[in-house]
């Protein structure tokens, strides 16, 4: 039978091949481990087991990748502590959470950490008790009289995987790669000299904590966030079906943030941007009536940020969003797909705006998506207005004009 540990608690492991198994919902997290010697410290970076260094390299420790499962995500450890290094005394087990979201662990929804069996069964379990911060450290699985124990170590930290690794020791690195010097010109041939002893051997890298960009095809829930690689067009496809009883038709709207303060809506009344970067290709038909629209978007460096919304108009009735299961995809044609959409199945009526995510120019390398499926005021016509920092406001626009 499984045992709940409280913060501070510990319990024997009776097993050298135990499993670390993480579930939660809510914002994108990180599961990682640390092999720390007596004085709390790694010994080198490798040491440090997380989703950019899979596996240590005494074979001990090894990071299994997240999967999903409806609104929940499983990550998990696998250790076996037959092979842990005799210097190693005990292990830190951390959830992280990227600190360039606005995320702490008030947001994640279930978070659960168990330790089983090569079986699967659970030996123990435990919760972070987070609020503010956005890493913790939960457990340490550590040595005791020559014998493993698992501890609900519940330490919390403000500066999410970077921080931790720091201040255990790891050599955090830029995300980007440093560039290369220039070649300095050709010196004049020295007179012959003693010859010097050899240059020291150069440090080894510091470890890169830069998230591969995603692939495939994601859903993003309300409140998430997720980087794709930025590549010369992104596309946003809207979308929605009918009611078979009532035709509807929509409209795609993309609201631009340039970085001088300036903002602007490109849709069926306006379809290009003052920049030419942004372009809507109209009201797209299939049979007689719009279900599909299309924006393109180059991420040119005056533009802040980009947002996507539908504008119901009047004659389309209430709760049309919910019914025609709207949502908006956002393909970088590089093989990642972000999907928004509706969730909130019980908005109120009369709501004419749906306001489904933002694009924020992150760097050159990256763009930011953030689901947001906010909604205007009741009887609003009034357009969404973005901001540069990525932020919005509902109904602070302009008041729409129909067709």
């Amino acid at each position: 039978m499984s045992q709940q540990l409280a913060a501070g608690g510990n319990a024997p492991l009776p097993t050298e091949k135990v499993t670390v198994k993480c579930i939660h919902m809510g914002p994108d997290a990180d599961l990682s481990a640390l092999l720390l010697t007596a004085s709390g410290k790694v010994r080198s970076d490798a040491d440090f087991v997380f989703y950019g260094q899979p596996a240590s390299t005494c074979g001990s420790v090894t990071y299994q990748d997240k999967k999903k499962t409806g609104d929940a995500t499983e990550q998990a450890i696998i250790i076996d502590l037959s092979k842990v290094p005799a210097a190693i005394e005990k292990l830190a087990i951390t959830l992280t959470i990227d600190p360039e979201t606005p995320k702490t662990f008030a947001d994640l929804g279930g978070a659960a950490l168990s330790v089983c069996n090569a079986a699967g069964a659970s030996l123990v379990e435990m919760e972070p008790n987070g609020n503010k911060e956005n890493a913790f450290v939960i457990a340490e699985i550590y040595k005791r009289n020559g014998a493993w124990k698992v501890r609900n170590f519940n330490q919390g930290f403000l500066n999410g995987l970077a921080g931790i690794a720091t201040a255990y020791g790891v050599d955090v690195g830029d995300s980007a790669p440093a560039q290369a010097a220039p070649a300095p010109a050709p010196a004049p041939t020295p007179a012959p000299v003693k010859a010097a002893p050899p240059p020291p051997p150069p440090a080894p890298p510091k470890v890169n904590l830069t998230k591969p960009a995603p692939t495939g095809k994601v859903n993003l829930k309300k409140g998430s966030a997720i980087k794709i690689e930025k590549t010369a067009t992104i596309v946003a496809t809207g979308e929605w079906g009918n009611k078979g009883w009532k035709k509807l038709d929509y409209d795609l709207f993309c609201h631009i943030a340039y970085k001088d303060g300036k903002t602007e809506v490109v849709n069926f009344d306006n379809l290009v941007s003052r920049n030419g970067s942004v372009r809507h290709h109209g009201d797209l038909k299939v049979g007689g009536v719009g279900t599909i629209e299309k924006v393109s978007v180059n991420m040119t460096d005056d533009i802040a940020a980009v947002g996507f919304s539908f504008y119901s108009a009047r004659e389309n009735g209430t709760g049309s969003f919910a019914d025609a299961k709207a949502r908006v995809s956002i393909d970088n044609g590089a093989g990642s797909t972000i999907t928004i959409e509706v969730a909130n199945m019980s908005v109120d009526s009369n709501r004419y705006t749906l306001y489904f995510g933002t694009c924020i120019n992150k760097d050159e390398a990256a763009v930011e998506i953030v689901a947001h499926e906010d909604y205007s005021a009741k009887h609003s016509e009034n357009q969404a207005v973005l901001y540069k920092d990525g932020t919005h406001r509902m109904d602070a626009g302009p008041e729409n004009r129909t067709k």
